[in-house]
């Protein structure tokens, strides 16, 4: 099913929080963003409508929805795993407050895997991680490596491993989230640890949880080296 050796597979997670605290705050540091919130907020409630906000209280959808839009978020983690050729699998995680810095050094990661003919791994990456940190880097004044496929990369010159779609296997409707899949497989799940997904944010902005949102971002990469290795050892 992977035909990709998995000592050429760069395994990839990032965690994103909203690019301020709050509404509030964003009015105050960064009005002109602030005010693209107010324009797009109607399609922040029909996007996200299990998110119970009311129009005259904005922080509530601000906290919880805007680290998923990458025009209005923030990165804060990204872990990065491969596997050597003699079995081991190697972590290296850049992360902090600086978000310029981050990209900057993942930039360089990636040009340099990218001449090594390494493909990319992540769950729902082509939807998420990849455009998220493409966009992230276009914001920060920063070129995305080619080893990000863009808007003119041909479907046949991707080299992009994305679990979420192997495992959908073509039924774009069925349900392809992360815990499921582990669960279907056997597989201990990131999810468990103290801060979860629709945690990051508040645990960045107001808990200081940074140390624990790299951790969550790490088990991810390492499931996400044992999905493929399943994958790989199917008969």
């Amino acid at each position: 099913m992977i035909k990709t050796p998995l000592s050429k597979i760069l395994f990839m997670d990032i965690e994103t929080v909203g690019g301020c605290p709050d509404y509030d705050v964003c009015k105050i540091n960064n009005p002109i963003l602030a005010d693209q919130f107010d324009k797009y907020y109607d399609w922040f409630e029909k996007r996200f409508p299990e998110v119970e906000s009311d129009v005259n209280d904005k922080n509530i959808m601000f906290m919880k929805r805007t680290a998923l839009v990458s025009e209005f978020s923030k990165i804060v983690c990204i872990s990065f795993a491969f596997v050597t050729e003699d079995g081991n699998v190697k972590k290296q995680s850049y992360y902090g407050d600086d978000e310029r810095k981050i990209l900057i050094d993942v930039q360089k990661l990636l040009e340099r895997c990218g001449k090594l003919d390494f493909y990319l791994c992540g769950h729902n990456i082509k939807n998420f991680d990849i455009p998220t940190l493409a966009k992230r880097m276009m914001v920060n004044g920063l070129m995305p490596p080619s080893m990000l496929p863009s808007y003119d990369t041909k479907p046949w010159d991707m080299k992009v491993i994305d679990t979420k779609e192997i495992w959908q296997y073509g039924s774009f409707g069925s349900i392809g989230a992360l815990d499921l899949l582990c669960a279907s497989l056997d597989i201990p799940s990131s999810k468990e640890g103290e801060i979860k997904g629709d945690g990051v944010h508040y645990g960045y902005w107001f808990e200081n949880k940074l140390d624990e949102i790299v951790k969550y971002c790490e088990r991810d990469v390492e499931v996400l080296v044992d999905i493929i290795k399943k994958f790989k050892n199917l008969k």
